[in-house]
């Protein structure tokens, strides 16, 4: 299948173990078998478990977010960057604020929520992620218990 990106692919991505693509709003981890850069935004990708056509055409249009693989580099923030300016939500409490800044601490990525005059700071990792509304500019996240 063909992997195609709104943001520049790198060459480190060849070096990928995993994946996560998004599915029914959870993401899920896929072994990489092979990754190919085509051109500067889309790869050729196969994944292990995704066996038949009729397998891979049930991903089209799922999100997919990468990291790099321990002991070859630190973690990138996977294009996270990208939601400064969303509004942030939690699936239990609601609003939580709208995303400041996406800060990556040497593989822990941090994203700073604004509220008014309050400041949160939520440690974000990919399981957390809940869905995306890309139109609506929102960010919907299941943080574990006592975690707001």
């Amino acid at each position: 299948m063909v992997l195609v990106s709104d943001r520049t692919l790198d060459d480190d991505l060849e070096r990928l173990e995993e994946v996560f693509v998004v599915i029914d709003g959870l993401p899920a981890p896929f072994p990489v078998e092979e990754l190919v850069l085509l051109t500067d935004t889309s790869a050729h990708l196969h994944l292990e478990f995704v066996d038949s056509q009729n397998e891979a055409s049930e991903l089209i249009d799922c999100e997919v977010f990468t990291t790099i693989a321990p002991g070859k580099q630190e973690p990138e923030p996977a294009g996270l960057e990208q939601w400064t300016g969303y509004t942030a939500h939690d699936t239990r409490y609601g609003k939580i604020g709208v995303i400041a800044n996406i800060e990556d601490y040497k593989g822990n990525v941090v994203m700073q929520v604004i509220d008014g005059d309050r400041e949160t700071l939520i440690s974000l990792y990919p399981e957390m992620i809940a869905r995306i509304d890309r139109h609506a500019k929102n960010l919907f996240i299941t943080a574990p218990d006592g975690y707001l």
